[in-house]
């Protein structure tokens, strides 16, 4: 780029603040994962047997003295003691599914028929549970959190690294000292305006229309969006100084074998792919990822221990 940054803000001398070095998460998210997974793993079974406290009955109204409710479906829980319908669920343990039976519900003299019983299994937090998950290694509670923090941890580390860069970055944005070629800027938030725009007609969305209903023409939606790139401009001209200083640089060539993997991946040709792409969006992407990559190796060593 012919855009400089001329001074670097030196952002080591930043102090980083303790919120930011936090990355642990709580033993008690591993709590709520496994509480999920017993949910998840709780089933419902129809049972053959006679009903039991727990079960939950589906019967059919074949009598009703005010007669409103013949041929309805009326569900029992006995066991729960639900307002109104203590004596039903009390007449219908012991009953099995095809039998038939009165009791008082809600004030309603009825005959029900029995036409299912369903045992709810809830399975409850415990090695049993961590069987089920058929995790390589994992077998018990124990197993599981080890199994968890190998999985996560490193993920959770690199979001707060993310956020130290974060960090850094601002401050070098707001203290550095820049030259900046306005052809050049101007050409670049053409560009990554026109590539928005035409990605958003590709999808049937009309750049033009705006939230508030009304549209402007192609040539003020442009403008908005080349304004909109601005804030981009200076943070692509800053992860172009730490790329050269690490000898980072980016081709076409790099977009191509980026291109043939997707194809691949998705089964696509390749040269309809080629057509998609472009250059400076990869280029920029990449420029971003390296410097990131770069930053948080420093951040790495900021994180609580």
């Amino acid at each position: 780029m012919r855009s400089k940054l001329t001074q670097c803000y030196d952002y080591r001398q930043l102090a980083v603040p303790e919120e930011l070095k936090k990355w642990r998460f709580p033993e008690s998210q591993i709590d709520e994962e496994l509480e999920a997974l017993a949910r998840d793993h709780s089933s419902e079974q129809q049972m053959e047997g006679p009903v039991k406290d727990g079960h939950s009955v589906q019967c059919t109204c074949l009598k009703d003295e005010k007669g409103n409710w013949e041929g309805r479906t009326v569900l029992l829980y006995p066991g729960r003691s639900l307002p109104g319908a203590q004596e039903a669920e009390q007449a219908v343990l012991g009953k099995r599914q095809g039998e038939t039976f009165s009791c008082q519900l809600k004030a309603r003299t009825l005959v029900l028929k029995v036409e299912k019983v369903v045992e709810k299994r809830t399975l409850t937090v415990g090695d049993t549970l961590v069987g089920l998950l058929g995790l390589p290694g994992v077998e018990t509670v124990e197993d599981y959190r080890r199994w968890y923090h190998e999985k996560h941890d490193q993920a959770y580390r690199d979001k707060a690294s993310i956020r130290i860069c974060q960090f850094w970055l601002e401050a070098i944005l707001r203290e550095s000292t820049f030259d900046v070629d306005e052809a050049e800027k101007a050409a670049w938030c053409h560009h990554q305006a026109k590539t928005h725009y035409d990605a958003l007609e590709a999808a049937g969305v009309d750049p033009k229309k705006q939230p508030d209903g009304t549209s402007l023409t192609e040539e003020e939606t442009m403008k908005v969006m080349e304004q909109e790139q601005e804030k981009y401009y200076l943070p692509n001209v800053i992860y172009c100084y730490f790329c050269e200083k690490d000898g980072f640089s980016v081709t076409e060539e790099d977009m191509e074998e980026m291109v043939r993997q997707m194809a691949a991946e998705r089964k696509e040709d390749v040269e309809e792919l080629k057509k998609q792409a472009d250059f400076e969006i990869f280029k920029s992407v990449k420029l971003q990822e390296h410097t990131f990559h770069m930053l948080m190796r420093e951040a790495n060593t900021y994180l609580e221990v």
